[in-house]
């Protein structure tokens, strides 16, 4: 696989950029902060983009010709709002520019049709967040290209736990290691029966009682 990642330099990215390169495949990476990304040369290659701009984004793109895109970027204070949107709408407007089919785009539980199952606190948190997270998320979805959303629980640092697990199901709740989310988001990359599809992402372990009908998406079944 030869893979391009927005976000790179970001915590989740990061377990990205080093499983990918551990699984055998041409990682490239890409973003606005140069020096940070070139903390990544010698695994990844490097090219700078405004996210911002679909223009610089399509250049870095054109460039690296990549078989998919991945874009885990995410904002907080006054840039969250054009990174989340502006920023990940760059990125797939450049992928249909340059015929890249495959984008997966990192989001967040409480996004889309998700919103209704999420608590009063996190709305009121960073309700627009969410809400430019879901514009995004309906810009990707409304393009021509092999898409994958997912969304994950409240991120957390420390050890992998190997208990990641995927749910095609907007009702789904908890947290995930970001080493873990890192390795279901390459194999759902890597997966063409989840082109299309929005996916919850947790631990497996932190999963509330309730609902009692959530049923794991079997990334190995379906390969």
């Amino acid at each position: 696989m030869r893979v391009v990642i927005f976000g790179a330099t970001g915590r989740t990215g990061r377990h990205l950029v080093a499983q990918a390169a551990a699984r055998g495949w041409t990682v490239f990476v890409a973003g606005r902060d140069e020096a940070r990304l070139n903390e990544l040369q010698g695994i990844a290659g490097v090219a700078v983009a405004d996210l911002s701009n679909v223009g610089s984004v399509a250049s870095a793109v054109k460039a690296l010709v990549p078989e998919a895109i991945v874009s885990t970027i995410g904002g907080a204070g006054p840039d969250a709002l054009l990174i989340d949107e502006i920023g990940n709408n760059a990125i797939t407007d450049a992928a249909v520019s340059c015929g890249v089919p495959r984008v997966l785009q990192v989001s967040s539980l409480a996004c889309g049709d998700s919103r209704a199952y999420a608590s009063e606190r996190i709305i009121a948190a960073i309700g627009p967040v969410l809400d430019a997270k879901t514009r995004a998320e309906d810009h990707l979805r409304h393009s021509a290209l092999d898409w994958t959303i997912v969304r994950p629980g409240g991120l957390t640092e420390g050890e992998p736990t190997g208990q990641g697990a995927l749910y095609d199901d907007p009702r789904v709740h908890g947290r995930i290691a970001r080493a873990d989310l890192a390795t279901l988001l390459l194999d759902a990359v890597a997966t063409p029966a989840t082109v299309g599809r929005v996916l919850s992402a947790v631990d497996r372990t932190t999963l509330p009682a309730e609902p009692a009908d959530v049923a794991e998406f079997d990334l190995a079944a379906r390969a």
